[in-house]
C-alpha cells in the first residue's frame, strides 16, 4: 500500500504534464496565426489624366532696337536761339524741338511782302490803262504800236508780280524753317547743337528714334536652331513696364552662329505697346510647338524606375505600373505622349513608394 507522500508526488507530476501539453498546444496555435499576415496597404491620393493646351516655350533676354532712327538736319542757316528738347525726351511728330534766330528771315519776309504789294498796285494800274487804251485804239486816237507797247509792259509786270509772289513764298518757307521740327514721333537719342551755335543748312542737329515700331533681337542656343522658323509667335515683356505684354512674330533668323557664345539671332518686329524705349531689355518667349489637346498628369505622378518612366494606374484596390513616354512640361504638369489615356486615374501623393499590384487606400488630398 502506497504511502501518502508517494501519492502526492504522482498527482503533482500529472498536473505538470497536462499543463505542458496545454501550453504547447496554445503555442502551436499562435505560430499558425503569426504565419497568416495581412497584406500591406499604401495610402495615396489620386489624379486624373486630362487634356489641355500645352506649349513648348523657350525664353531669352534681348534688346529693343528702333527700326527707324532718322538724323534731323538744319534747313536754315543761323544761330541757335532756343532748345525745346534734349536727349531722352519724347517728341511728337512736327513738334518744334529747336529754334534758329529768325531776325534775318523776318526781314526777308517784309521785303518780299513789300515787293508783292508794290507790283500788285502797278499791275492794277496797268490793267486799267490797257482798258482805256483799247477804247482809244478803236477810235483811232493811238497807234497799234503804242497799244502793243502797253500790252508788253502789262505782261512784264504780271511776270514780275508772279516772281514776287514766289519770292514771298520762299521767304515764308525760310522763316518757317528757322523752327526745327521733328518729322517723326520718338525719343531724342543724340543732340549735336547747343544754344549759340551757328548752323548751316544741312548740318545734323538731332537724332530721333522712332518709337512706333521696334525690332527686338533675341539670342538662343544653337541646339534650338532647328525649331525656329519665320512666323512663329513671340510674347515680349519689358522690366520697364511690368504687366505690359506685346505680341509679335519672328520676321528673320540670322543663320550664322555667333562664335563668341554659340548662339543664333532671332529678329522680331513689334509695335510699341507703350512706355518702351530703344536700348531697354526685353524678355522674349517663343512658342516652338503647341498641342491644344495634350494628355497631361501632375509631375509628381511620374516616377523613374529601372524600366523607365512610369505611372501607377488605379484599378480597384490595387495599382498597376504603366510605362509611359513624356513630352512637354508646363509648371507642374507633364505631357504624356504614350502609355496613358485621358480619364484614367493614377496615383499622385505616395506614388514613389508604390510597386506593381500594390494594395492601396485612397485618401482625399488636403
Amino acid at each position: 500500500m502506497l504511502n501518502k507522500n508517494k501519492l502526492r508526488n504522482i498527482a503533482t507530476t500529472s498536473v505538470i504534464g497536462i499543463t505542458l501539453i496545454a501550453t504547447s498546444a496554445c503555442s502551436d496555435k499562435k505560430d499558425e496565426t503569426a504565419k497568416v499576415k495581412k497584406p500591406q496597404v499604401s495610402i495615396i491620393t489620386t489624379a486624373t489624366a486630362t487634356q489641355e493646351n500645352m506649349q513648348r516655350v523657350v525664353t531669352s533676354i534681348g534688346v529693343i532696337n528702333s527700326i527707324s532712327a532718322p538724323t534731323i538736319s538744319a534747313q536754315s542757316g543761323g544761330t541757335v536761339s532756343h532748345l525745346h528738347k534734349d536727349i531722352g525726351q519724347f517728341v511728337s511728330k512736327n513738334e518744334v524741338i529747336a529754334v534758329i534766330n529768325s531776325d534775318i528771315a523776318k526781314l526777308s519776309v517784309k521785303e518780299a511782302e513789300a515787293a508783292v504789294k508794290r507790283l500788285n498796285a502797278l499791275l492794277q494800274n496797268q490793267e486799267k490803262s490797257l482798258v482805256r487804251n483799247k477804247k482809244l485804239l478803236k477810235k483811232g486816237f493811238i497807234s497799234s504800236a503804242r497799244f502793243e507797247d502797253i500790252e508788253s509792259q502789262l505782261k512784264a509786270t504780271r511776270e514780275q508780280y508772279a516772281q514776287a509772289q514766289a519770292g514771298l513764298g520762299k521767304a515764308y518757307d525760310h522763316l518757317d524753317k528757322t523752327s526745327i521740327r521733328s518729322p517723326v514721333a520718338g525719343n531724342i537719342i543724340q543732340r549735336y547743337i547747343s544754344v549759340g551755335d551757328f548752323v548751316n543748312p544741312g548740318k545734323p542737329v538731332f537724332k530721333i528714334s522712332n518709337s512706333d515700331k521696334f525690332q527686338v533681337i533675341l539670342l538662343f542656343p544653337e541646339t534650338t536652331s532647328r525649331y525656329f522658323k519665320k512666323g512663329l509667335s513671340v510674347e515680349l515683356s519689358s522690366p520697364a513696364t511690368p504687366g505690359v505684354i506685346a505680341n509679335g512674330q519672328i520676321t528673320d533668323i540670322v543663320s550664322m552662329i555667333d562664335t563668341t557664345n554659340r548662339s543664333i539671332r532671332i529678329i522680331v518686329d513689334v509695335n510699341n505697346p507703350g512706355g518702351w524705349y530703344p536700348g531697354a531689355s526685353v524678355v522674349g518667349n517663343v512658342v516652338l510647338e503647341e498641342k491644344p489637346t495634350a494628355i497631361t498628369v501632375p509631375q509628381q505622378s511620374v516616377i523613374l524606375r529601372p524600366a523607365g518612366k512610369v505611372v501607377y494606374v488605379v484599378v480597384g484596390d490595387l495599382v498597376k505600373q504603366r510605362i509611359i513616354e513624356t513630352g512637354m512640361q508646363k509648371l507642374d504638369r507633364v505631357e504624356i505622349i504614350s502609355g496613358l489615356q485621358a480619364g484614367e486615374v493614377i496615383a499622385k501623393d505616395g506614388a514613389p513608394f508604390l510597386t506593381d499590384n500594390t494594395a492601396i487606400s485612397i485618401q482625399e488630398a488636403n
